[in-house]
């Protein structure tokens, strides 16, 4: 069980990662996009990355909670799972692009600490 959290949480880290590089990096991608003959479309990567980000709060944080008893971490990652959901399918569509990213980068932020926390107290338990 250690070995799933621990690779759930790495995984974590690295959707959060991905998501806050995404949100960032995007305006600028969009821009150059017709210059590459691209579509400014991304939505197949929302979908990924809605995958990436949900499994690993459900295969680390939720057993790393269970073993723990760590609320903080927990909080921060649903807190962050809640603030992405929302980013996504409330703020985006509702409000626009600008207040879907600026959500998406908060619940990142969130769902790396909480990656960060939970991992620490899975390597703290293994020594």
């Amino acid at each position: 069980m250690k070995n799933l959290i621990r690779f759930a949480d790495y995984a974590g880290m690295a959707a959060s990662a991905l998501c806050l590089v995404h949100c960032l990096a995007m305006p600028l991608l969009l821009a150059a996009f017709p210059l590459l003959g691209l579509g400014g479309e991304h939505h197949a990567l929302h979908d990924a990355l809605l995958l990436g980000v949900t499994a690993p709060v459900l295969l680390a944080l939720v057993p790393g909670y269970l073993k723990h008893r760590d609320p903080v971490a927990l909080m921060l990652g649903v807190a962050g799972l809640v603030c992405f959901l929302v980013a996504v399918f409330v703020l985006g569509p509702r409000i626009g692009e600008m207040a879907e990213t600026v959500g998406a980068v908060v619940s990142s932020v969130l769902l790396l600490g909480a990656h960060l926390r939970n991992h620490r107290y899975c390597k703290d338990c293994r020594s």
